[in-house]
């Protein structure tokens, strides 16, 4: 993918199709994961996400993959577009969502049944965008502390200042509302602890 990036930024509009052709699976994983894969809104999400790939790829500068880079603005967008009172309607019906997207075994998603998943998208909508950006990516992606800092541009220390504010929110969130005492041992133990290959935090 690297050899489209050039030159579809000098305009080469067959390298620039081939470049979002190849990224289009990335960025509907994204947001059919945050979004569940039945939302009504799922497709406008990816589409929104490609074209964030337009607008932002003359300031991409590899420091991470072009994957990731695309990833990182589809959960931007997906976030975002959870936040709109428009998409708070339909999280009745979303709890409901028969999902069947592939989830990466992590603190939040092991032995999580769809409808705890739900409750989960809507728990990020408790905290704010940089830290439901760090989750997402680091547990429902299973993206590193230096990957998420070289997606977001961020220090590795701001990174996991977000991961805990982030879990601290959830925690509350979970505390104030039965609905999501379910998820207590997926967020407030297991979130303790990283899973395998990641790195610690203090």
């Amino acid at each position: 993918m690297a050899a489209w990036i050039d030159p579809a930024l000098q305009g080469d509009a067959a390298a620039m199709r081939s470049l979002l052709a190849a990224l289009a699976p990335v960025v509907m994983r994204a947001a059919r994961r945050l979004l569940g894969r039945g939302h009504p809104d799922v497709d406008d999400v990816a589409q929104q996400a490609l074209v964030g790939v337009i607008e932002r790829l003359p300031g991409f500068r590899g420091e991470s993959s072009l994957g990731h880079f695309a990833e990182r603005i589809a959960v931007y967008r997906a976030l975002t577009a959870r936040r709109d009172a428009r998409f708070r309607q339909r999280l009745a019906a979303e709890a409901a969502d028969a999902d069947g997207a592939e989830v990466p075994e992590s603190p939040f998603a092991i032995a999580a049944s769809r409808a705890r998943l739900a409750l989960l998208r809507e728990a990020l909508d408790a905290v704010s965008a940089p830290q439901a950006e760090a989750l997402a990516l680091h547990f429902l992606f299973d993206r590193t502390i230096a990957e998420i800092a070289a997606m977001t541009d961020a220090a590795e220390e701001t990174v996991r200042s977000r991961l805990r504010l982030g879990k601290q929110a959830l925690r509350t969130k979970i505390e104030k509302d039965g609905r999501f005492r379910a998820l207590r041992e997926a967020v407030v133990e297991d979130t303790v602890a990283p899973t395998a290959g990641r790195e610690e935090e203090p």
